[in-house]
């Protein structure tokens, strides 16, 4: 069987509702406004209240104070050094947890969930997306195994995947009663991910396990309806597996140096490696790969070495300003270019084309 590996960037959830990176803080600032976030007001306006002091920064140096991969860098370089203007080094431990919040809440808050009767589903168009997995896997001729990389922090795929009988499998711990199973590695860490506060060990909240004790409870047959699984963790693992965690789920800076959590998800990274490793065909959705994002490029430059030869590399984003694709052409290789595709199409338009390439067994 061939391999094809997906990579699924903020692009793809930003058609379900997530914001993007470069607009998730006036995204949250919105929320706090509209009183949308009120149970969190406290950990947003720590976080807003600490962007505000790195305006002194501007004096001397260029900080990108609107982008939250760029604040989430600097807060946790802060840690390291010990230095924040404006802050006491006890506290930006604290700035960095309500910035997790806000990323939490803000993704719960703005992704909506379809829902028929009390049964929640896979939100447009991962549940299309969904159904390209099972094709390669069930009705390909020939069948291909897949498996999934995501940068996001949403369960937008995650609950595609549930939904379709396929996972998902997040490699360090493998869902229940489950057969065939899709991989699905998230570099950044997940809404469903704790951490156990003895051991600091990764549990995720499997979705068969999840929707065993929490259903959407609206009175509409048709509708929609947010997933707060990220604020139930401790609720989840304290009442049905007697496990005390951590107050946020497993977010990871989606830039700068990622020492801090190698111990923790070694094994998810590792694993990307391998599958990469052995992709004869890699679709990459919704990804720009900006600049400062150096630990994807070293992943990728380490992982597709290997046996298994390239025969499809496609990058689909709706930029046309040619600077996502020349970011992509100046990572790939000779080989690989020569099997390189750039499709300035949506999530949503990509699926249908992307099942072209893999015809369904007579």
């Amino acid at each position: 069987m061939s391999n094809v590996v997906f990579i699924l960037g903020a692009g793809a959830s930003h058609q379900c509702g997530a914001p993007l990176m470069a607009n998730f803080l006036d995204v949250a600032s919105n929320l706090l406004q509209s009183n949308a976030v009120k149970e969190k007001r406290a950990e947003f306006d720590r976080v807003f209240s600490a962007i505000g002091l790195l305006q002194a920064v501007h004096s001397k140096a260029q900080l990108d104070l609107n982008n939250i991969e760029s604040i989430f860098t600097v807060f946790e370089l802060g840690r390291v050094i010990q230095r924040i203007p404006g802050l006491k080094p006890e506290e930006i431990p604290q700035t960095i947890s309500a910035l997790k919040e806000l990323i939490v809440k803000t993704l719960e808050v703005t992704m909506r969930f379809p829902t028929r009767g009390s049964s929640i589903e896979a939100p447009k168009p991962y549940d299309a997306f969904a159904g390209l997995l099972s094709h390669l896997c069930f009705e390909a001729f020939p069948l291909q195994t897949a498996s999934v990389i995501t940068f996001n922090y949403d369960i937008a795929a995650d609950v595609a995947i549930y939904k379709a009988g396929l996972g998902p499998d997040y490699t360090f711990e493998h869902p229940p009663n489950s057969q065939k199973v899709v991989p699905l590695l998230k570099l950044h860490g997940s809404l469903n991910w704790a951490t156990e506060k003895e051991g600091k060990r990764i549990r995720p909240l499997h979705l068969v396990n999840y929707f065993q004790h929490y259903s959407y409870t609206g009175h509409e047959t048709r509708g929609t309806t947010s997933v707060p699984i990220g604020t139930q963790l401790v609720e989840y693992f304290s009442k049905y597996e007697k496990i005390e965690v951590d107050a946020e789920p497993v977010i990871v800076p989606p830039s700068w140096n990622k020492a801090d959590y190698h111990k923790a998800l070694s094994d998810v990274w590792a694993a990307a490696a391998t599958h990469l490793s052995e992709a004869e065909h890699i679709f990459v959705i919704g990804y720009s790969m900006p600049e400062t994002d150096s630990f994807f490029r070293h992943l990728y430059a380490l992982g597709s070495v290997g046996k298994s030869p390239l025969r499809t590399f496609y990058v689909y984003n709706p930029d046309t300003s040619g600077l996502t694709t020349g970011r992509f052409q100046a990572l790939l290789g000779p080989a690989a270019k020569s099997r390189y595709m750039y499709r300035p199409l949506t999530f949503e338009q990509a699926i249908p084309e992307i099942m072209g390439f893999f015809p369904k067994r007579k």
